[in-house]
C-alpha cells in the first residue's frame, strides 16, 4: 500500500485463507520489509493455532523513518478500510493503541487501556512471557523466585516482562536496548528503569547507575531465563553453541536463527517456542473479556501461558523431540481439525 503524497510505503500479508478473517499487528520501523512481515504473519498462524483461536496469521509493517507520522498513519488507516472485514490490525513494535484507538470511540476496550502506568498489551505479552519461564523452570525442577533473567530490547514487552518478573521475585540482571545493554548481577532496579525508559526512550541505558556495555555482552551473561525480545534471528547459532542459560522464553516473534534450537535442544537448555511464550497478547484479545478487572485479567493470561508450555514440554518429553517441534504438532492438529486442510496445506504452513 502506497500513498506518495502522505509518504505512506506498507505491506500486510495474510498467511493462508482457510478462515475468513485474519490478524495480526502493525509494525511501523525505517528497515521492515516483505520477507520480515511474511515471516511474522506465518508465526501468527501458528500462534492463532496455539491459542486455538480460528484467525489466519496476518502482519502488517509500515516503513518509516521521519517525516509526517500523523499523516502516513492516517493514510495507513485509510487504505485498510477497504479490508477491515478479513484484516483486523493493532499495536506491534513503533506503534501503540493510540495509532487504533479514536478519542471519543467511547469506552477503551481493554488491550488499550494502562494499568499501573503501562499499557495491558505490553503487559499482557509480558505476563505471558513471566508465565512462559515460570513453567519452564518448574519442568527443570526450579523456582523462578531467586531466578536470574536477562531480556533483551527493554521495549514495551520487554518492560512488561522485567515488571511481571521482578514483582514474583526474580533478578533481572540485564536488560538492552539498541544503544547498550545495562548489567548488574544483584538485580537491576525495573521500577527505576522503567521510570528511565519513560523519560529516555531506547536511551535508558546510557542514564543508569552503571556504565552502560555493548548490546552483545548481555547474551554472554550466564542466567537462569534469557529472553530475547528484539528482531527476528537474534539468536544465532554461534550464540546457542555458547550460551550459558537454563530457559530461553522469548518476547519477540521469530527470535531463533536457522539451526539454533537444535544447538539449544542438545545442550539441554530449554527454548521455548516463541508463538507460545508471547502469545499473551492473543489472549488480552481473546481469552479475557473487555469488562475484567486488569490485573485478574493479567493473572488469567499469565496461567493460560503457564498451562500451554506446561503442555508442550510434557509432549516434547513424550515424543523426545524439542519443543518447537511439538508446539508445531499441536497447532498442525488443530488447524486440520478445525478447517479440513489438505495435508499438502499443512506441510507448507508448518514447515518450521
Amino acid at each position: 500500500m502506497r500513498d506518495e503524497t502522505a509518504g505512506l510505503d506498507a505491506v500486510v500479508v495474510i498467511d493462508h485463507e482457510l478462515f475468513p478473517v485474519s490478524a495480526g499487528g502493525t509494525r511501523m520501523l525505517p528497515d521492515v520489509d516483505t520477507a520480515e512481515v511474511a515471516r511474522l504473519a506465518r508465526a501468527m498462524t501458528w500462534k492463532f493455532a496455539a491459542c486455538r483461536v480460528r484467525y489466519a496469521g496476518a502482519k502488517a509493517g509500515v516503513r518509516f523513518s521521519s517525516g509526517d507520522r500523523a499523516a502516513v498513519v492516517a493514510a495507513y488507516k485509510e487504505a485498510l478500510e477497504p479490508y477491515q472485514d478479513v484484516f483486523l490490525t493493532g499495536p506491534d513494535m513503533g506503534t501503540a493503541p493510540d495509532d487504533f484507538v479514536e478519542d471519543g470511540d467511547g469506552e477503551r476496550p481493554l488491550w488499550a487501556q494502562s494499568h499501573e502506568g503501562m499499557g495491558m498489551d505490553d503487559l499482557a505479552t509480558g505476563a505471558g512471557v513471566k508465565g512462559a519461564a515460570e513453567a519452564a523452570l518448574a519442568h527443570l525442577g526450579r523456582r523462578l523466585e531467586g531466578a536470574t533473567v536477562a531480556i533483551e530490547g527493554f521495549g514495551k514487552v520487554g518492560a512488561g516482562t522485567a515488571r511481571a518478573c521482578a514483582r514474583a521475585g526474580a533478578k533481572v540482571i540485564a536488560v538492552s536496548t539498541v544503544h547498550g545493554a545495562l548489567v548488574d548481577p544483584d538485580g537491576l532496579d525495573v521500577a527505576r528503569l522503567i521510570e528511565l525508559r519513560a523519560e529516555q526512550g531506547d536511551r535508558l541505558v546510557e542514564h543508569g547507575d552503571s556504565p552502560s556495555r555493548s548490546r552483545e555482552e548481555l547474551f554472554e551473561l550466564g542466567c537462569d531465563v534469557l529472553v530475547p525480545g528484539a528482531r527476528p534471528d537474534s539468536l544465532t547459532v554461534e550464540l546457542a553453541r555458547r550460551g550459558r542459560w537454563a530457559v530461553v522464553a522469548p518476547g519477540a516473534n521469530v527470535p531463533y536463527a536457522a539451526g539454533a534450537l537444535d544447538v539449544l535442544h542438545g545442550r539441554g537448555i530449554l527454548a521455548i517456542p516463541d508463538f507460545v511464550s508471547n502469545s499473551g497478547g492473543v489472549h488480552l484479545y481473546e481469552s479475557v473479556a473487555d469488562s475484567s478487572d486488569p490485573a485478574e485479567a493479567l493473572t488469567t493470561i499469565e496461567g493460560l501461558v503457564y498451562a500451554a508450555v506446561e503442555r508442550v514440554l510434557v509432549r516434547a518429553d513424550e515424543q523426545r523431540t524439542t519443543p518447537m517441534a511439538a508446539a508445531l504438532a499441536e497447532s498442525r492438529s488443530y488447524l486440520e481439525h478445525e478447517t479440513g486442510a489438505e495435508p499438502a496445506v499443512l506441510d507448507e504452513l508448518f514447515q518450521g
